[in-house]
């Protein structure tokens, strides 16, 4: 306890979910990458190590541990202070191709956790290319002309996928502002700010459960869940004994052109959809098309952004934090044909607007209150069929302006030992481009499957006119 400066708050259930899942190693994190193509001179390490405590010191999260992890009540608590040397490490790129590299070490970083107590829940990695870190080393500068990827990795208790775009946002104006951060006298350790930490979910949103609603999901979900459809596709089973070998995450991901996301978002206007219900429906196709023809049928979770329905003088508050539900839909094969296509987009779309327009009545996230033990949760689950074959999680696109300071951002994280058997992660920057991730844990799904669903997406975006 020599390190915590302060006791904050306990958990709430949302929070709850993932401190077990993460315990349990049945979860580990979330990651957002992004490069920055700043002139050299600002993206040295001493500039990047003071953007990053001007970051701490602006984001309360960045700078607590969590306490009592592997117990019903873990809270949330000030470290004293954080060496940055700690938790930042800088890797080199053989320069050759950068996607698989990144690739590669996103998947290693996703399978391991954190060491809660001592650091905070989240490190940051950063990129450079073998080449240019020898010659800038030799002239005494950083960055290179091919600019430099900055990866923050954190636990899902302290931010969802939203916050990580509203961090790398926070960093790059920090890093183009190094006349205005703090500096270091010595060491890089920073001592974060006594701010107030960020209300749960539960505490700021109402999230009221109606009577039918409490009774379906218990019946269905705990008395009498119904047998999983032998034509339901959803991955192998979850494993009943899970291990390092079991629940490593395998990470790849796709990137498309700013011509080809330009067009996505032109159909999805012409076609009366989005580009997440676009993209949902290119994966379910490509999923049909990749696995055997006796499954016919396909389920897959869309997490809900609820920062919506944050009070509008309370939503600074909540730029950093989890905050989400997630809506559930259901496919049935059919010919991959355009008219199919859309048609299953705009199903999709519409499934999500009545969820918006329901509000926070009768959502998911709404039952985990009435979870007593998360540990017990996810055990029960080890062993059995997967309820989802997918998700596709959407973060938005980066508009960053005219002069950017950030041209690609990769979206990614753990692959989940007990959820879907495969999560699609998207993230685009105006004019920069598209990068569709897809994680998930080696053997769920076939590894000659796996390849061809990827390939099926790949050519399902390329292919929309």
């Amino acid at each position: 306890m020599e390190d915590i400066a302060e006791t904050l708050r306990v958990l709430g259930p949302y929070e709850r979910f993932f401190t077990a899942s993460h315990t349990l190693n049945l979860y580990n994190n979330v990651g957002l990458t992004a490069h920055y193509t700043l002139t050299p001179a600002l993206l040295t390490k001493p500039r990047i190590f003071s953007a990053l405590k001007a970051l701490i010191n602006l984001h309360p999260p960045l700078g607590v541990t969590i306490l009592g992890e592997n117990t019903r009540e873990p809270r949330f608590a000030r470290l004293k202070s954080i060496d940055l040397e700690e938790i930042v490490q800088t890797i080199l790129l053989p320069g050759e191709d950068t996607t698989a590299e990144l690739d590669t070490v996103l998947s290693e970083q996703h399978s391991r956790g954190f060491e809660l107590g001592r650091l905070p829940g989240w490190r940051c990695l950063i990129f450079r290319d073998h080449e240019d870190e020898a010659r800038d080393a030799a002239a005494g500068v950083g960055g290179g002309n091919g600019g430099v990827w900055i990866s923050l990795i954190y636990h899902h208790a302290i931010a969802d996928g939203v916050s990580g775009l509203a961090l790398h946002k926070s960093l790059l104006v920090a890093l183009s502002q190094p006349h205005k951060n703090p500096t270091f006298a010595g060491r890089y350790v920073v001592h974060p700010q006594q701010k107030p930490y960020p209300s749960s979910l539960e505490s700021l949103i109402p999230l009221p459960l109606s009577l039918p609603y409490i009774v379906s999901q218990v019946w269905s979900k705990v008395y009498f869940p119904p047998p999983s459809p032998p034509t339901l596709y959803t991955g192998n089973p979850v494993p009943a004994s899970p291990n390092p070998s079991n629940t490593k995450t395998i990470y790849k991901s796709l990137h498309f052109s700013a011509r080809a996301l330009k067009t996505l978002l032109s159909v999805s206007r012409r076609e009366n959809t989005t580009i997440t219900s676009l993209l949902t429906a290119i994966i379910a196709i490509a999923i049909f098309q990749a696995v055997p023809s006796k499954f016919d049928q396909l389920t897959s979770s869309t997490p809900i952004n609820l920062r919506r329905y944050v009070p509008t003088e309370r939503i600074q508050e909540v730029v950093i934090g989890s905050y989400a539900a997630s809506l559930s839909s259901e496919y049935t094969r059919c010919a991959p044909s355009p008219s199919n296509l859309f048609a299953i987009a705009r199903e999709h779309t519409a499934q999500i607007n009545d969820r918006l327009d329901a509000g926070t009545a009768d959502l998911n996230v709404g039952m985990l209150r009435w979870v007593s033990d998360f540990f017990t949760f996810f055990k029960e689950k080890l062993g059995k069929l997967r309820e989802d074959s997918f998700a596709v999680s959407n973060v938005g696109v980066w508009d960053g302006g005219e002069d950017g300071g950030v041209d690609r951002v990769v979206f990614s994280q753990s692959g989940e030992v007990v959820g879907p058997a495969m999560e699609w992660c998207v993230v685009g920057v105006r004019g920069g481009g598209l990068v569709l991730g897809c994680t998930g844990c080696e053997g769920i799904v076939d590894a000659h499957v796996l390849e061809r669903i990827i390939e099926g997406v790949r050519r399902g975006v390329e292919g929309i006119e």
